[in-house]
């Protein structure tokens, strides 16, 4: 009987053991899970004031081009430059947008 007890003790043991590592990784992906969710609630807040900033776009300011991605996107207003090389577009430095590779 003593010696079933102590089997069943040890059984105890290694199941909490695998209950605390499971723990630790539960919290990663409750972690992991808030982040995604943050990523995604700005996301979506970007995407309900697309319409509006759309609405107010100004593409000439002076007589340089504004990037119409980091206004729609972020609400920012970032100048677009003509390069030169490779192919002589326009590119915004802050968000990547290129004139010639734009879908």
């Amino acid at each position: 009987m003593e010696r079933f007890a102590k089997k069943l003790t040890l059984r105890a043991k290694e199941q909490a053991i695998a209950q605390a590592n499971e723990r630790e990784t539960l919290r990663n992906q409750i972690a992991e899970a808030y982040k995604s969710l943050a990523e995604m609630s700005e996301r979506l807040k970007a995407a309900e004031l697309a319409d509006g900033r759309l609405k107010m776009y100004r593409p000439h300011y002076g007589g340089n081009f504004s990037c119409p991605i980091c206004w729609v996107e972020r609400g920012t207003v970032r100048m677009i430059r003509p390069e030169e090389e490779p192919n002589h577009a326009y590119r915004c430095k802050a968000c990547g947008f290129d004139e010639l590779n734009d879908q």
